[in-house]
């Protein structure tokens, strides 16, 4: 884009000279998937652990509020507030009361276990999920102001309510699918009844995760065309991740409760170039939006110029 010197649209050595993207942003990125099991959790964890260990301060968030992990896997005792608490009003999120981990720059806020269905969080009240939808949407503006920069929302699989707030507040959504005929099917359902029907501007990613390392050449292409046909045919624009091998020393070490990947794997490398593709597109984003909001700026300067010059 070539600089202009009428007042219509934004250059981008204007942008520059505003310094692009401000320090202060927080970005937000969940977690999803159609059933229980396609790894998940683990690839939440490692994406929030890699974060961390880029010098980022990252935030996880365990919003899987039937099934909660993640004080299991960080091994958090010292509970002093959970999700259930923020988000059903019972509590206010403070700097203290987050939950660090022995990562460096990474905390997490678990979810209470043992809670009756119908019970808090799991009730069908509509005006319970109307509420805590606000409070997530304002606990996003609390948590930038305590210096985060990432937040990482691990979500129930399928239609909890839960996850559908997550998708309404997430800058880029990553779907978790298995190598399977109703993990396919249902991904395309749920790409097509909830992400394309939000309105909310935000990235859309896949992976296919869990892949046996040695697949049939017809299996592989089968596979493929799956891939081909979830970026194209789900009525929505769905980036790529990858085939993510399973692996035998990484289901070995998570019996033993090592669930982050040895940096000389190569799941961390893939997961490493995951990583680069989602924060990169995720700027890329917001970069839009900055110009974006800056040419209506513009442009509404110059009308208001324009009605007083009349």
């Amino acid at each position: 884009m070539t600089e202009t010197k009428n007042n219509s649209q934004i250059s981008l050595t204007t942008l520059k000279d505003l310094e692009d993207l401000p320090s202060n942003r927080i970005d937000v990125i969940m977690l999803h998937s159609q059933k229980g099991g396609p790894g998940k959790t683990t690839l939440s964890c490692n994406l929030a652990n890699e974060l961390a260990r880029r010098g980022k301060k990252t935030v996880i968030i365990d919003l899987d509020v039937s099934q909660p992990t993640l004080q299991h896997i960080f091994n958090i005792k010292d509970i002093k507030i959970t999700i259930n608490d923020i988000l059903l009003g019972n509590n206010v999120v403070s700097e203290n009361n987050i939950s660090s981990t022995s990562v460096t720059n990474l905390s997490v806020i678990v979810a209470q276990e043992k809670i009756d269905y119908g019970e808090g969080l799991l009730s069908l009240l509509k005006s319970i999920h109307d509420h805590s939808h606000f409070i997530l949407h304002e606990m996003m503006k609390t948590l930038q102001n305590f210096g985060y920069q990432y937040v990482i929302l691990d979500c129930a699989p399928g239609y909890r309510i839960e996850s559908i707030h997550a998708a309404t507040v997430a800058d880029a959504r990553i779907f978790v699918l298995r190598p399977s005929t109703f993990s396919f099917e249902g991904a395309k359902e749920m790409l097509q009844d909830i992400y394309k029907k939000l309105s909310y501007q935000s990235l859309n990613f896949f992976i296919f995760n869990q892949i046996p390392p040695e697949l049939k050449d017809k299996s592989l292409r089968l596979l493929k065309e799956w891939k081909e046909e979830i970026e194209n045919k789900t009525g929505t624009d769905n980036i790529f991740l990858g085939f993510f091998n399973i692996s035998n020393e990484i289901i070995e070490n998570c019996i033993w409760g090592e669930y982050f990947f040895p940096r000389s794997h190569p799941l961390h490398n893939q997961l490493s170039c995951m990583v680069d593709t989602v924060i990169q597109n995720i700027d890329l984003l917001k970069q839009d939006e900055i110009i974006s909001g800056s040419q209506k700026r513009i442009n509404l300067e110059t009308t208001e110029v324009s009605t007083k010059g009349e």
